[in-house]
């Protein structure tokens, strides 16, 4: 093999080892630099805990009811603008927003005759997002045949963070 040839060759081999070696290191992220490395390594996109509750409700058949659900930051400070996701026995009702802290689901009359007369698993749920975690309260929902008697509807709920 002649001396050219040889030099051509391994150009190419070097070029070969140097494109893998690039390539490798921008899939893997090894350009970035150091420090903004060192820093997300560090744990500081750390989340901060939340806290929901939801309030148990009483209603008849024929009847509309609103349930009533709080968020939370670990502070207890009121969360706003957070979308929570709503379940009866299971399946999802809907989302609302969260306003002061506060957020209702409004179940109308027809709602409440097909789920019928007993007791309904109510829970609501809140997903977290880039700053805040997860969080998931339970509650209930009584139907019952006639009216309800005034202020029956208790507040008890459990939560837990997801």
């Amino acid at each position: 093999m002649s001396s050219a040839l040889f030099v051509a060759s391994v150009r190419k081999a070097v070029l070969l080892t140097l494109c893998i070696l690039t390539c490798c290191c921008l899939v893997s992220g090894c350009t970035g630099s150091a420090p903004n490395q060192t820093a997300s390594s560090q744990g500081s996109n750390r989340l901060q805990t939340s806290q929901i509750s939801v309030s148990s409700a009483l209603t008849a058949l024929d009847e509309p009811v609103s349930i009533q659900a709080t968020l939370k930051d670990g502070n207890g400070r009121a969360l706003d603008g957070k979308t929570v996701e709503w379940f009866i026995d299971g399946a999802s009702v809907g989302k609302s927003q969260v306003k002061s802290g506060v957020t209702m689901m409004n179940l109308t009359s027809e709602y409440i005759d097909n789920l019928g007369i007993q007791a309904h698993q109510v829970r609501v749920t809140f997903y977290g997002d880039q700053s805040y975690e997860s969080s998931t309260a339970s509650s209930f929902l009584q139907v019952t045949a006639t009216g309800v008697p005034a202020g029956t509807a208790s507040t008890n709920s459990t939560a837990s963070a997801v």
